[in-house]
């Protein structure tokens, strides 16, 4: 659907909650009636025909003589590794053997990785939907975790951190350490699908901007592709994303763009708001003294 103003928008997701609230009925006299709500993730693309729901180093390319192939996925072990050597001596928090926070300050600073970037506030993901591409209609991408959790790793309540933390750490270690691609496409040695998980908030921009990552495991085609039809872990039968709700998007026709940053400015969601600091405060004042309507 399109959207023309922010409150629009935030209906749309209160309908998407009221639609998508998953029922876990009783069990027994012990095990009451579980209401499980949505917990959705969101992601603002300023092009919604350009790009697709995959990480920068998965992203193809056309060369001259017509084929194509990926830019940057064949290095990507050299890639985090020649990153964490040029910069372990001016980020002094971080140890050298912390992997994680290494690939996600990687991704936070324009390195492409396997990550993809979303955040848990949904006027953040408005806000960079609406900026840049003049011309171009947006769109903003929802995503329903509890549903997905659900569909692709059986999980039917929220998660101890302790087995996301796991999940990520086996990701990197088979997909980008070991790079031991035997098997690769089967499932009970290497996990195929994106994991989703909110990382620990180690700059105020994280923070800010409610930062959560979706990181990808062996399967390297882009989100949507997993989606139709959708396999249940624990039951035999698909199901379509519309009937669970996984995947929702929005679109902002391009002249509707200026409109819904100065109503998000209204909400205090602007470049000082996003960006945190004096780089921020930078843009900010830049655009509110420039004559471009």
């Amino acid at each position: 659907m399109e959207i023309q103003s922010v409150q629009q928008f935030l209906e749309h997701i209160d309908d998407l909650k009221k639609r998508y609230t998953y029922v876990i009925p009783r069990q027994n006299f012990l095990s009451p009636e579980q209401v499980i709500p949505p917990e959705f993730i969101y992601r603002g693309h300023s092009n919604h025909d350009k790009y697709k729901l995959l990480p920068g180093i998965f992203r193809w390319f056309q060369r001259e003589n017509g084929t194509y192939t990926t830019e940057f996925s064949p290095w990507e072990y050299n890639i985090l590794f020649d990153f964490i050597s040029e910069a372990c001596g001016i980020v002094k928090d971080i140890h050298a053997q912390e992997i994680v926070p290494w690939l996600e300050t990687a991704q936070h600073f324009g390195v492409p990785t396997r990550l993809l970037d979303f955040t848990g506030n949904p006027l953040v993901a408005l806000y960079f939907a609406c900026i840049g591409s003049s011309g171009k209609n947006a769109s903003v991408w929802i995503v329903n975790k509890s549903a997905y959790n659900r569909a692709f790793y059986g999980e039917l309540y929220s998660l101890n951190p302790a087995i996301s933390d796991s999940r990520v750490a086996k990701i990197i270690t088979d997909e980008i350490i070991n790079q031991n691609y035997q098997d690769h496409n089967n499932p009970a040695m290497f996990i195929q699908y994106p994991w989703i998980y909110k990382p620990f908030y180690r700059n105020e921009r994280m923070n800010t901007q409610s930062s959560v990552f979706m990181i990808w495991g062996a399967n390297r085609g882009d989100f949507t592709s997993f989606l139709q039809p959708v396999h249940y872990m624990e039951e035999n039968d698909n199901v379509t994303n519309q009937e669970i709700g996984i995947l929702n998007h929005v679109i902002i026709p391009s002249n509707q763009k200026n409109a819904l940053l100065t109503q998000l400015e209204m909400c205090g969601v602007n470049e000082k708001f996003i960006y945190p600091g004096l780089d921020g405060i930078g843009r900010y004042i830049r655009k509110k003294y420039s004559n471009k309507s």
